[in-house]
């Protein structure tokens, strides 16, 4: 639930002052991108048909043909049978992914947009052996142009990086930062919107998962007779202690809505934990206004709330795939509100199409916010199952059930070392 309050959600009383003017007015630019908010599109002869292959193909000679088949396919829909298969080659194994995107129930404005947005390029720039997928949930009035403006300009920038093919790392998180710097310089208003990224990069067996914000990635590992989800991201919120404190030493107030409306003492933390969240997280506010309600430390634009600490640098993650990992799930924070990773990695499990999975996800999440809540989030979810990939010696061991495991390779400002570790139960 990382919506940033506008007058469009709870009203005036926590919309700024400054906000209300707006910083950058809309040029047509910016309602082009509104009408590229469905996420299903009817095939069309650009983008699919006998010859897609061959096209594709030629678009691997250099990065900017590359760019060029990302606006062509930027808008995903499915192939007839509902999934679709990649191959990666140097590993010899199978990818066979599918999506699904529902746009959210508003009693009160009931022809909002689909915030969320998704991209998935298969293959991804100049080799057959990289795939990519991305989820973005965008927040605040402009929030789905925010969504669509990041995936496309963070796909163009990973692209172009001049690091892209022998330091992935540094590539994403430079293109992080970069597309962050393009939305503030867009005439898009983001001083009270954004999105929230979460990424995958398959390279080969290598996975490089990089986060900003609240979407999730999640890992399934076989262990036994078991499928333990494992967390490829950690949410980025008030309820870490690290982001807590990072974003109070920027200077953010850090409290529920009910302690800003003087309902409970603010000089009390009265929020437990994410998992036992009772529908009033913290937020974080400036000193000395009640704006602008960000529910998450991490975002890809929101100008006001990167002046209290809310940074886009990602938190990154690099993984070895074996094959005791059947699948993994890229989901906006719609699907995580109700259902935990277990229970999402659960579900993907019982069904041998990953489209049945989505629905089935989708469908479970959908149901959930309207048993708790009088409205439903965006939610929106990619399943990819991991078929045919044999165990190499590769000099990682597996992790031990009930120890920490360091990660393979975390980035923060440039800078090589762990952001956090992964706690196996």
């Amino acid at each position: 639930m990382g919506c940033v309050y506008s007058r469009a959600c709870i009203g005036e009383i926590c919309t700024p002052r400054d906000a209300r003017i707006r910083i950058k007015e809309p040029q047509q630019t910016t309602s082009r991108t509104t009408n590229e908010i469905a996420v299903f599109s009817p095939a069309s002869s650009s983008s699919d048909g006998p010859d897609a292959e061959t096209r594709d193909q030629i678009s691997q000679l250099n990065p900017e043909l590359g760019i060029t088949r990302l606006s062509r396919v930027s808008s995903q829909f499915l192939p007839p049978e509902g999934s679709r298969t990649v191959k990666v080659p140097s590993a010899k194994y199978e990818l066979r992914y599918s999506f699904l995107s529902q746009r959210g129930y508003y009693p009160d404005a009931l022809d909002k947009a689909n915030q969320d947005s998704f991209c998935i390029h298969t293959p991804f720039g100049t080799s057959q052996d990289d795939h990519f997928f991305g989820v973005f949930d965008g927040h605040g009035e402009f929030g789905a142009q925010c969504s669509q403006f990041v995936k496309r300009k963070l796909c163009e920038n990973l692209l172009r990086n001049n690091k892209f093919h022998e330091d992935a790392v540094d590539a994403c998180h430079s293109s992080y930062l970069t597309t962050n710097s393009q939305l503030h310089a867009d005439v898009l208003d983001d001083s009270m919107s954004g999105t929230t990224a979460v990424t995958v990069l398959v390279r080969g067996r290598t996975i490089y998962v990089a986060n900003s914000g609240d979407s999730r990635a999640v890992l399934a590992e076989r262990r036994g007779k078991e499928i333990v989800a494992v967390d490829l991201s950690i949410d980025q919120t008030p309820f870490r202690e690290d982001e807590l404190e990072r974003v109070k030493l920027s200077g953010a107030r850090v409290l529920t809505l009910d302690q800003i409306e003087g309902l409970k003492n603010p000089d009390v933390q009265c929020w437990g934990t994410e998992e036992g969240d009772d529908g009033d997280p913290p937020r974080l506010w400036v000193p000395n206004g009640m704006y602008p309600g960000t529910a998450f430390t991490r975002s890809i634009g929101d100008s006001i709330a990167e002046t209290i600490g809310v940074v886009a640098n990602p938190e990154i993650v690099v993984w070895e795939l074996t094959n005791d990992h059947p699948f993994f799930v890229l989901a906006s924070d719609g699907v995580f509100e109700f259902l935990s990773s277990q229970a999402v990695v659960d579900m993907v499990a019982k069904y041998k199409d990953p489209r049945d999975a989505c629905a089935a996800i989708v469908a479970e999440s959908y149901r959930l916010w309207l048993q708790y809540e009088t409205r439903t989030d965006d939610i929106t979810v990619i399943v990819v199952h991991i078929n045919g990939l044999k165990n190499v010696e590769t000099g990682l061991t597996s992790p031990t059930p009930g120890h920490t495991v360091s990660l393979l390779g975390v980035r923060e400002n440039g800078r090589n070392r762990i952001i956090f570790t992964i706690y196996f139960i």
